[in-house]
């Protein structure tokens, strides 16, 4: 089954320094055939995201949010076989999200520069870079 891959919200691709690993990333996941999504909060912020780097042909879906920093029902819905199968992984900068979202049947990852400050109760990575690493790690893990 193809797995999924949420990101939280559109803050977490601003950093104009990790575009070229936010897009290598995205290629890898995209290559591998698996789901990309995103959570938006902010309907300016989006488009800028979306037209100014370019993200809008690896998404295959995006949800309105309704509250920062919490998840949106309307994902929960959406993903609801996927969860099912343990199948959907929630990225996010926000441990109190990280914890909803494990509570609600998502795989839970941390992604934010000082997250070896901070207790996650996840798997954490300080950039894309790392990110993209413990995917490709965790698939061959899984072919072991």
């Amino acid at each position: 089954m193809i797995e999924t891959f949420v990101f939280s919200s559109e803050s977490i691709f601003l950093r104009e320094e990790d575009q070229m690993k936010v897009h290598q990333l995205l290629d890898y996941l995209k290559s591998r055939k698996q789901q990309i999504g995103i959570v938006f909060y902010d309907q300016a912020m989006m488009n800028q995201i979306l037209l100014e780097h370019h993200l809008a042909d690896y998404l295959d879906f995006s949800i309105n949010g309704e509250k920062t920093g919490t998840v949106p029902r309307g994902l929960v819905d959406f993903l609801q076989v996927e969860l099912a199968h343990k199948k959907v992984n929630f990225i996010s900068n926000s441990l109190e999200q990280l914890r909803e979202a494990k509570e609600l049947g998502f795989k839970p990852i941390y992604l934010a520069e000082d997250c070896d400050k901070e207790e996650a109760p996840c798997q954490s990575f300080r950039d894309f870079n790392q990110l993209h690493l413990g995917v490709i790690e965790s698939r061959f893990e899984k072919l072991m």
